[in-house]
């Protein structure tokens, strides 16, 4: 015999837990299942086309517009501790003009290398920890900052002076890249600067002798540096560049740009190269062929599409909502049926 109360207590049970009779609860929610029709398929790729290949060829303009010179220097240099090298400018290059130095065959990429830092210690949250393995501590002492990032940090510095193109075509006397023309202060990102590197002004960690490159510092910079910063955030390809100063002022046609670089990375040991580059920006950014040229591709594939799909509803149509495509009985069924 069932026991009243305990029944009473279910139902309560029940009516508590029941979810409210709401649209959203009760999964009542208007929606919008689109009926992929013919029409509607060669339409939207016809859209897509027609949008994604102006859009390309746009991106490309801009791309082209950019002007770019590069001088690789780490043949020039060889062993020496300073070296120069000298960049022509062939085109106009409007200001502000973008500083970089470029590496190759560096794998910043790298899973270990990437995950081998300490973002507590760098924002000044905390000391090394186990993230900065392989290289959390050396010869006893804690390393500031860890991690391979940090103590891989490319350490050339460069300086430059500039031979400006005059009105006459003769070259002015060099004048040196400094203060207002030549920025370093101002190259890494706001939330870097912000947020994610607070220096607590403790001196850094000298680089283990073993580690330590040919050249005049074996010493990392502050973790305000923004150097350091840039360098931080690491590139997704084993070339790359990154920006090391912002020129504020236009280099006319002919000018030349002297750079002297103090030599102190050693990329000769994993088969790299150096490089400085110049660079102006655009509405895209830098130079970037492969971002149009990926808009042009899609949009004539989606254009491919939208005629062959168009034939093939010219040529055999197929009636919409067609009966006989449906299948209402199991296989076998009317066979089992028939027995």
């Amino acid at each position: 015999m069932s026991d009243p109360a305990a029944g009473a207590d279910a139902a309560r049970d029940s009516e508590r837990t029941k979810p409210e009779d709401t649209d959203f609860r009760q999964q009542r929610l208007r929606a919008w299942q689109p009926i992929l029709t013919p029409k509607w398929v060669i339409l939207t790729f016809l859209i897509i086309g027609i949008a994604f290949i102006p859009i390309g060829a746009a991106v490309l303009a801009a791309s082209g517009d950019v002007v770019e010179v590069e001088q690789r220097y780490d043949a020039v240099c060889g062993s020496a501790a300073t070296c120069s090298v000298t960049l022509d400018i062939e085109d106009k290059m409007e200001g502000p003009v973008y500083f970089y130095y470029k590496l190759t065959n560096f794998f910043q990429n790298h899973r270990r290398y990437v995950k081998s830092r300490s973002d507590e210690q760098l924002s000044g949250e905390g000391s090394a920890s186990s993230s900065c393995d392989p290289l959390e501590n050396w010869d006893g002492k804690t390393l500031y900052p860890c991690g391979l990032v940090a103590n891989s940090f490319f350490n050339d510095k460069f300086t430059a002076e500039v031979e400006l193109m005059q009105d006459d075509g003769t070259l002015a006397p060099a004048v040196p890249l400094a203060d207002s023309n030549w920025d370093e202060t101002n190259i890494a990102w706001a939330s870097d600067i912000d947020v994610k590197f607070k220096d607590l002004y403790l001196p850094p960690t000298p680089l283990p002798s073993s580690l330590t490159r040919d050249g005049p510092r074996g010493q990392l910079p502050y973790l305000n540096d923004q150097h350091l910063m840039v360098w931080m955030r690491t590139a997704s390809l084993s070339t790359f560049r990154k920006l090391y100063a912002v020129i504020d002022r236009s280099l006319p046609k002919g000018s030349k740009l002297t750079v002297t670089v103090d030599n102190a990375f050693d990329s000769a040991s994993y088969d790299g190269t150096k490089s400085v580059v110049l660079s102006t920006l655009t509405w895209v950014g830098g130079r970037n062929t492969f971002l149009g040229w990926a808009y042009i591709i899609v949009g004539i594939v989606c254009i491919v599409f939208a005629l062959a799909f168009a034939i093939k509803a010219a040529v055999s149509p197929r009636p919409l909502g067609d009966m006989k495509y449906f299948t209402l009985t199991m296989p076998g069924a009317s066979k089992a049926k028939n027995a």
